[in-house]
């Protein structure tokens, strides 16, 4: 058997939406929701430098109304189009994307699919008692203790395993937690139709990222999100199009279940750092 898994972190990286912050989430905090504009004014020997911190009530509570439905919903199904920038080394920037589902069943239980443009694809399934990846076209598979909940094994897939799930934050058991930390600014760009779906757009700032969310009027649950990366070469940005939500799924289990494809090969993990040890038989 293989040592080492051919589905690396770059099976699955598509440009992770975790940097607004904690990850992509929702919902206001209290802090952030009742705070005033501030001034806060830092001073060198060249220069002063005034940054104001602007809440707009309104665009925190479009947040936190779309936020608490996500949370709300105990079983869920969506499929989404992504796409990010990527920039070359002579300044050209690049836009790559994939199709993906995310398929949720608090609080433990998840499957996420993709396609990218170039046809690749592959699974992550978290059935509550292993987390397994999948790459069909080497039809290999790994499989390892998962370590509890869907919070839980999301950062343990991303750290440890070197996996990225883009708008992880959306799939949290507490979205706004993470959206809503380390917000400086939010502002209401007001009505805005995504894909014939009329809503609402809401822009909000943290240190080194601007992120954007357009949330239905029918049913507060978000329709596109936006993130620019200030800090990165380029300022490049990863976007998602929430296409379909299939809020009542029903409850099937096998959508939960890996079943080991025919002549699939059991291999091991590798991670970026190797910190990760994975023994035969948590392989199997």
């Amino acid at each position: 058997m293989r040592n080492i898994i051919l589905i690396n972190g770059a099976l699955f990286a598509s440009l992770v939406l975790v940097a607004c912050g904690a990850d992509s989430g929702n919902a206001a905090d209290p802090a952030v929701a009742d705070s005033p504009a501030v001034n806060a004014t830092t001073t060198d020997e060249t220069a002063t430098t005034t940054i104001v911190e602007e809440i707009n009530e309104e665009a925190v509570a479009v947040l936190k109304r779309m936020t608490d439905t996500v949370a709300a919903l105990q079983e869920f199904k969506v499929t989404m189009e992504t796409g990010f920038d990527v920039t070359q080394p002579d300044g050209e920037k690049l836009e790559f994307g994939s199709r993906r589902s995310a398929s949720i069943r608090r609080p433990d239980q998840a499957r996420f699919k993709f396609q990218k443009r170039s046809g690749q694809s592959g699974q992550l399934v978290f059935d509550g008692t292993d987390i397994w990846a999948y790459d069909p076209e080497e039809n290999v598979y790994a499989s390892i203790p998962q370590p509890g909940d869907i919070d839980a094994s999301l950062d343990f897939a991303t750290v440890e395993l070197g996996f990225t799930v883009p708008v992880s934050d959306f799939f949290s058991d507490d979205p706004g937690a993470h959206l809503a930390e380390g917000v400086i600014t939010a502002s209401d760009l007001g009505p805005s139709t995504v894909a014939g779906r009329p809503g609402r757009q809401v822009a909000f700032r943290k240190p080194g990222v601007d992120y954007q969310v357009w949330v239905g009027d029918a049913d507060s649950l978000p329709t596109r999100v936006v993130i620019t990366y200030k800090e990165e070469p380029g300022q490049p940005q990863f976007w998602a199009q929430f296409i379909e939500w299939d809020t009542a799924p029903g409850s099937d289990d096998a959508a939960f279940r890996f079943e080991v494809p025919v002549g699939a090969e059991s291999i091991r993990f590798a991670t970026f750092d190797g910190s990760v040890e994975v023994d035969e038989g948590a392989a199997q």
